[in-house]
């Protein structure tokens, strides 16, 4: 099977380590896409012209591994490389509503930013989110967490999954972007 520009580009993307994938590639990507600077501090991703600090996250939306635990034939845990490998577990956005995943936008360091940039992995598009600081919350952002990340103080550092049944949420309130992976690999090769 012979893959286009793209298709390696985004399996490169899915097969990255998540923080390669998020930092080396994804932040990069954003900043030059929204014409973004990079910060001249560690606290956040991003800063636009006017002054407003960005904070930049991506998740891979993935089909769960199928449950092989307590295979004892080490045959069958090699095998089981096979399913585990994230290009063989890709969903296209038609499956949004239907598909099992998990995507988890995690240490989301809430004081650090007021824009925070999230971005969705499907296998055929980006979904790309942008949500204002002050409506990350439990009252508002569903299944947000206050609990994740290297700050102890509620409210300071939090989680929130993706899935199926919260997707709808995101994209109703929060999308600002639908991006192939022609685009992306056009916006790559820029930088």
């Amino acid at each position: 099977m012979v893959m286009n520009r793209a298709e390696e580009v985004r399996n490169g993307l899915f097969l990255a380590a998540s923080r390669t994938y998020g930092e080396q590639y994804m932040e990069p990507f954003i900043r030059e896409k929204y014409a973004l600077a990079e910060p001249l501090s560690g606290d956040h991703d991003a800063v636009a012209i006017s002054g407003a600090k960005f904070e930049i996250k991506a998740s891979k939306v993935l089909r769960p591994t199928p449950n092989k635990k307590g295979t004892k034939k080490l045959i069958d845990r090699i095998l089981f490389e096979n399913y585990n490998l994230a290009t063989s577990r890709l969903i296209p956005f038609s499956e949004h509503k239907s598909a099992e995943y998990g995507a988890n936008i995690q240490n989301v360091k809430r004081d650090h930013f007021d824009i925070l940039i999230y971005t969705l992995l499907f296998e055929d598009c980006l979904k790309i989110f942008f949500a204002e600081q002050e409506t990350i919350a439990k009252t508002i952002f569903p299944s947000w967490s206050d609990k994740h990340g290297r700050y102890d103080e509620v409210g300071k550092s939090g989680q929130f999954p993706i899935n199926k049944s919260t997707i709808q949420w995101h994209l109703d309130n929060n999308l600002k972007d639908t991006v192939s992976f022609e685009e992306f690999s056009e916006v790559l090769g820029k930088i």
